[in-house]
């Protein structure tokens, strides 16, 4: 999410912009990741069956760990990255390259050549 933030404001984008448009990108991601992962433990998290004390604190660790870090990607990174950087601030040298890189997957090359 970083590097995603630094390359907005590379583009010209302020501080609280990048960082809020960052974290709205991830939070999709963030959140599609940590339902589908949610959902498939909570048969594990909520189970009193028979072999149930070996897999009951291993779901609820993992499911309470993906929980943490949706608050902490999605509020508290853009938060500290807002607080901490300065307009000034020298951007790392890989944000820049990566904005004059060309674009590997162009609309253009993923556009099917029509069969005859």
């Amino acid at each position: 999410m970083l590097e995603y933030i630094n390359q907005l404001r590379v583009g010209g984008y302020t501080i609280e912009e990048s960082a809020v448009e960052g974290a709205v990108l991830r939070l999709r991601l963030i959140m599609m990741t940590m339902l589908v992962a949610t959902f498939g433990l909570l048969p594990a998290a909520l189970s009193h069956a028979i072999g149930s004390d070996s897999q009951r604190p291993f779901a609820i660790v993992i499911v309470g760990g993906l929980i943490s870090d949706l608050a902490m990607s999605i509020f508290l990174l853009p938060t500290l990255y807002v607080w901490v950087s300065r307009d000034g601030d020298k951007l790392p040298e890989s944000t820049k390259a990566l904005r004059r890189a060309p674009k590997l997957f162009s609309h253009d090359l993923l556009v099917c050549p029509s069969a005859s």
